[in-house]
């Protein structure tokens, strides 16, 4: 079955709801409810999240790490970790983790193509954060989340299609999930009912092109990419453009980034994504 066999096949069990898709869990839609009714708070939300082991633990290391504690003192329990991230921030962890979590998937070559996926989500997260505080184009919250969900389409091929990506040999696979992973990321963020932004980003990310969306997440998210690639880490599931300097690449110039912004993503990076690495790698 080749990419058009397979995009159709998809497709067809998105119409008739036969696409085993990643789900999130309750628990975030419950949260998702609770961050936008102005009458609930912190409190409402730890309850709903503690129902869940695996989101519970690993919003309390998260909350502890480097990345998001900010020098102040340790949390040692869930209502202490979500006030101090605040609702909606919350909202988006939860929704990063869940986007990573893969328990339906048995092969384990495929959870090694999601294994690495995830990696991937965390680099970009991490530089998309740090990129974003420095040019104060995107919320670096809204940045992290993007960083984590600008791929979760190859999830939602692996998922829908888990039968017939395994009897792909894997640079088959490769070009399949490269070739799907846009259409496919968006009409899950869709299902999912994430903000528009997120979906323009997953579908349209990677891609100059007359229709794409002007829109400083999608540049943001593109020029991270390019400065890791530039760096020497491979893009799974991307490709950038050859023989052009980083600052001429367009969404660099929409942004605004420069030399001074690059250097201080990649010390960023060399320091911040280990340790987000290994919580995420406890996840099923």
């Amino acid at each position: 079955m080749d990419a058009f066999q397979l995009a159709e096949e998809i497709r067809l069990r998105f119409r008739q709801g036969d696409a085993k898709l990643p789900v999130l869990p309750e628990a975030v839609m419950e949260v998702r409810k609770i961050v936008n009714d102005e009458n609930k708070g912190a409190g409402d939300i730890a309850r709903v999240v503690a129902k869940d082991s695996t989101l519970s633990t690993t919003v309390l290391r998260i909350a502890n790490s480097a990345r998001f504690r900010a020098g102040g003192a340790e949390i040692r329990n869930l209502p202490m970790a979500i006030q101090r991230l605040g609702g909606r921030r919350t909202l988006q962890l939860l929704t990063a983790i869940s986007s990573q979590v893969h328990l339906a998937v048995k092969n384990k070559q495929l959870q090694g193509v999601l294994r690495d996926s995830t990696r991937h989500a965390l680099l970009v997260a991490t530089a998309a954060q740090h990129l974003a505080r420095l040019t104060r184009t995107v919320d670096p919250e809204e940045a992290f989340l993007g960083g984590m969900l600008f791929d979760v389409g190859v999830s939602a091929i692996i998922c829908a299609v888990p039968d017939e990506i395994i009897k792909c040999a894997p640079e088959e696979q490769k070009v399949i999930l490269k070739q799907l992973h846009r259409e496919m990321g968006g009409r899950l963020l869709t299902y999912w009912d994430m903000p528009d932004a997120f979906i323009a980003l997953a579908s349209h990310h990677g891609v100059e092109a007359d229709d794409r969306p002007r829109e400083n997440l999608i540049d943001l998210i593109d020029a991270v990419q390019f400065m890791l690639d530039s760096s020497g880490h491979s893009l799974p599931f991307d490709d950038v453009p050859e023989g052009i300097d980083a600052l001429h690449y367009p969404p660099m110039r929409r942004l605004n980034v420069n030399e001074t912004h690059l250097a201080a993503v990649e010390v960023e990076l060399e320091d911040g994504v280990a340790e987000l690495e290994q919580i995420f790698s406890q996840l099923g």
